[in-house]
């Protein structure tokens, strides 16, 4: 998107008169890292993106959440195209542009942008086939579905974007084109909400949920209480957002007149072009747009996007951050630091579960399609 007064989250800001300071300043500090992203690699990489190769960045950076010198850089090479050894050279070049770019902060040298997590997931090359062809089944791993997730609800190119384009484009009609039924059989003539997707992304969710416990126990523990703090805010946001695009398509009463009524039948382009509309947005844009779209209540929309600013304020805070870091769950139990995350996190569930649950639009739905 491009200016900040023309985000839907601001919009609802100024409307609302709230202060989200700390989303305002992340996403101005966001629209400068991808700046000098760009601008680094076209010193160091020279021509990084081709028409079937394109940078992708995911996470913070992607959700305009960007907090300097604390965020990862969340990056794959997205390919689409034939295999070139060239594609894996430019890749090592990316990785070891940003290896070498380092910046003071408070007296600690620095990476301008630092490494993705341990797991592999980003940081290298990202093949379309895989996010595209398998899609359930054994050979759909976590790192596919991961990567697969977050190309539709957080993510962003840097640079040319056909091959990103093209690829989103192709996941989205593969969902699709996989529904037996679109039209709801009591009527017809009205979109259903295309369940092959919604069901994807409820399975990241869990998949993200259980993933917790895991590396938990991989990692001893380290980190908890920071990827806790995820696990309840950001992950949830994402997860959130995700239904919100897939009930969009039923509710919006513009495209439910884009069917064809007498052949009983749909023009599958119309609902790929709304769904891709929509994942252009960041998942607070989502909530913002939807929150206005739906009729959430004034109170509730500030429940819940302020409980969100609070949280973006203490992943700034390095003394929090830090706490965070290295907290136990054993410790959390008494830490202040974890009973703000509480305390935001249980505002942010409360929002939600006005959005969803009280909601008399989005109410039936959530329980049609949300639990089974």
């Amino acid at each position: 998107m491009g200016q900040s007064a023309e985000r839907p989250l601001f919009a609802l800001q100024q409307k609302l008169g709230c202060s989200w300071g700390y989303l305002q300043k992340a996403d101005s500090e966001a629209s400068q890292a991808r700046r000098d992203l760009q601008a680094i690699l076209e010193e160091r990489v020279g021509k990084f993106a081709s028409e079937d190769a394109n940078l992708v960045v995911f996470g913070s950076l992607a959700r305009k959440e960007w907090i300097e010198s604390e965020s990862d850089l969340d990056w794959t090479l997205l390919i689409d195209g034939q295999a070139n050894s060239r594609h894996l050279r430019i890749a090592r070049e990316i990785r070891s542009a940003l290896e070498k770019e380092i910046r003071e902060v408070g007296g600690e040298s620095k990476p301008r942008f630092a490494e993705p997590g341990p797991t592999g997931t980003f940081g290298n090359l990202g093949f379309s086939h895989q996010l595209l062809h398998l899609i359930g089944g054994q050979d759909d791993t976590n790192k596919n579905l991961t990567q697969r997730m977050l190309l539709l609800l957080e993510s962003v190119p840097i640079g040319p974007r056909s091959a990103y384009d093209r690829v989103a484009r192709a996941v989205i009609d593969r969902y699709l084109e996989e529904e037996a039924q679109l039209l709801e059989a009591e009527s017809d003539n009205r979109f259903k909400v295309p369940r092959f997707l919604l069901k994807d992304i409820v399975r990241f969710w869990r998949t993200m949920a259980v993933d917790f416990a895991s590396k938990q126990r991989d990692r001893g523990g380290k980190e908890w209480g920071l990827r806790n703090a995820k696990l309840r805010m950001s992950r949830k946001l994402i997860f959130s957002s995700g239904m919100l695009i897939c009930f969009a398509c039923n509710l919006d009463d513009n495209l439910q007149k884009k069917i064809s009524t007498e052949s009983h039948d749909i023009n599958l382009k119309y609902l790929a072009n709304y769904i891709r509309e929509y994942v252009n947005l960041t998942p607070l844009d989502i909530l913002a747009d939807s929150a206005e779209k739906l009729g959430l209540g004034s109170e509730a929309a500030a429940t819940l996007l302020s409980a969100y600013d609070e949280f973006i304020g203490m992943m700034s805070d390095k003394d929090a951050r830090s706490q965070l870091k290295t907290m136990s769950a054993r410790e959390s139990r008494t830490n202040p630091i974890f009973g703000e995350v509480r305390r935001i996190s249980k505002n942010f569930e409360a929002g939600l579960h006005s959005f969803f649950f009280k909601n008399q639009r989005l109410k039936p739905l959530t329980e049609k399609y949300g639990v089974f």
